[in-house]
């Protein structure tokens, strides 16, 4: 039974926290941080130009470019943090006890750490260039309707790519959805 429930909430490819465990854990933790009032931050990462990546250079590639950003984030998680593949080349932090200019740092110094990763083919020795990550954070806000808190966290993410991709950008309170 454990087996197959710790299955049933991980991602096969990148053995993080698969969709389902994040909205559970979301759910959880926003009525944790609502009691408490302590602060929980949303950030959602999207590998840059991952398409044409995949489609460059094959789905195993991609596999590996995945993987190597999964287990970025899982390394620079600690605590009661959870690293989840959110979807396709999107993966999600949800950082309890953290607060948005404290996520941004995390997310910068991880978004430093997957693009100094020089990605070199093992078969042939071929460079493949470098990866980058654009990442949106949202601090959740007591009462807010959780679709709302993903919401904001992806158009900050979505604002980091047209500011130009490679960075952190977080949501302000107002942010329009």
């Amino acid at each position: 039974f454990g087996q197959a429930r710790r299955e049933s909430l991980s991602d096969s490819l990148t053995g993080l926290a698969n969709r389902k465990n994040f909205e559970q854990t979301l759910s959880l933790l926003t009525k944790a941080a609502q009691e408490s009032a302590e602060p929980l931050t949303l950030m959602l990462l999207d590998i840059d130009h991952f398409k044409l990546f995949n489609d460059r250079h094959g789905h195993q590639t991609g596999d590996t470019v995945l993987q190597l950003v999964a287990r970025t984030l899982s390394d620079n998680v600690k605590g009661q943090d959870l690293a989840a593949r959110y979807g396709g080349e999107e993966f999600a932090l949800l950082l309890p006890r953290t607060r948005a200019d404290q996520a941004v740092k995390l997310g910068d110094n991880i978004r430093a750490l997957i693009a100094t990763r020089k990605l070199v083919k093992r078969q042939s020795g071929e460079t493949l260039g470098r990866i980058t990550i654009s990442a949106g954070v949202a601090e959740y806000q007591v009462g807010e309707a959780l679709s709302h808190f993903v919401q904001r966290a992806d158009a900050a993410m979505y604002a980091a790519k047209r500011e130009g991709r490679n960075r952190v950008v977080a949501a302000t309170e107002s942010s329009p959805v």
